[in-house]
């Protein structure tokens, strides 16, 4: 009978690339189980089987759901080799910034990046360390899979594609199966790993797609039914200021949640309470012009949603 190894997290994205991830690498030898933290129940993990966390913060959430002697793996990511060609073909020397959803992320990008490619410099956009100056001669922006964190108006962007889990905790998971597997076998099944998934495509879904075919020239009659849409829970006024200042934000590579957003409201002589603002975040969201994500990932403005703002100014003017 086949080991069950369960991989817990709170974002579906992440489930849906590590558990492809772990089946192309265990799919002979484990039936790999993906679970978000808020559908756990006392029923979902049994003592015999494995489990991978995300993060090592996700331990005190659903520690009463892991059975006594239930082997407990925190996973590590690291870049997929696989997708770095363009790095590899840069020169030595280059300046790169870093950007991803959160900071954390971003740090631990930066690290895995700097321990392969050892011959650049890298910076991460951190408003809390100051002495750290993101030089104004940049040489390009290093992202894996974030790209709606990227300012539109970079053109020099390198897209490496998502992270996956780390070897060290791919061995981790062999040694816990206890298989029998050899540093090689699993080298081997890693580096399958790598290259099967550096193909957008291997992981079940395609790129994501704006609703309006033409970001860059958005028709009139597209505008108004965006804002017939807007106008239907609330005044497009708001809701046109709310994606202007995640513009503002975006072109800084900076996102924010709805309280800092509540604040830079009121700055504007706009008072809405949380729960206003929650509704016109969802609403917009709805509608593809922003990116809201859970916890310190905040909430940014898409591609569409800067196309609307520029053609909306235009019909205006």
């Amino acid at each position: 009978m086949k080991t069950k190894i369960h991989i817990i997290s709170i974002h579906e994205g992440y489930l849906t690339i590590i558990s492809k991830q772990l089946e192309l690498i265990f799919g002979d030898k484990a039936i790999i189980s993906k679970l978000v933290v808020k559908d756990l129940d006392g029923d979902s993990i049994a003592a015999e089987d494995i489990v991978i966390l995300s993060r090592s913060i996700l331990m005190g959430v659903i520690r009463p759901f892991i059975p006594n002697g239930c082997k407990t793996i925190i996973a590590h990511r690291e870049v997929n080799i696989a997708n770095t060609k363009r790095l590899i073909d840069l020169p030595a020397g280059q300046k790169l910034l870093v950007v991803n959803d959160t900071l954390e992320n971003a740090q631990e990008t930066l690290d895995s990046l700097k321990n392969i490619f050892f011959t650049h410099t890298y910076y991460l956009d951190d408003e809390n360390n100051p002495e750290q100056a993101i030089p104004a001669d940049i040489d390009y922006i290093v992202t894996p899979g974030e790209m709606e964190f990227v300012p539109s108006r970079y053109s020099n962007v390198i897209d490496i594609g998502d992270r996956l889990l780390s070897y060290g905790t791919v061995w981790a998971i062999a040694e816990a199966l206890e298989a029998g597997f050899t540093h090689e076998q699993m080298v081997n099944r890693y580096v399958k790993s790598q290259v099967s998934l550096a193909d957008p495509n291997a992981v079940g879904y395609e790129p994501e797609k704006d609703s309006y075919t033409d970001v860059a020239n958005l028709s009139q009659s597209e505008i108004l039914s965006i804002n017939k849409k807007i106008e239907e829970h609330g005044f497009l006024k708001e809701s046109i200021k709310i994606l202007t200042i995640y513009a503002e934000g975006k072109a800084q590579l900076k996102t924010f949640g709805r309280v800092k957003l509540k604040r830079l409201l009121e700055e504007h002589d706009i008072y809405l309470s949380e729960q206003q603002i929650r509704l016109r975040l969802e609403v917009l969201q709805e509608l593809g012009l922003l990116n809201a994500r859970q916890g310190r990932g905040g909430t940014t403005i898409t591609n569409l949603g800067e196309g609307y703002l520029q053609a909306d100014k235009l019909i205006q003017s």
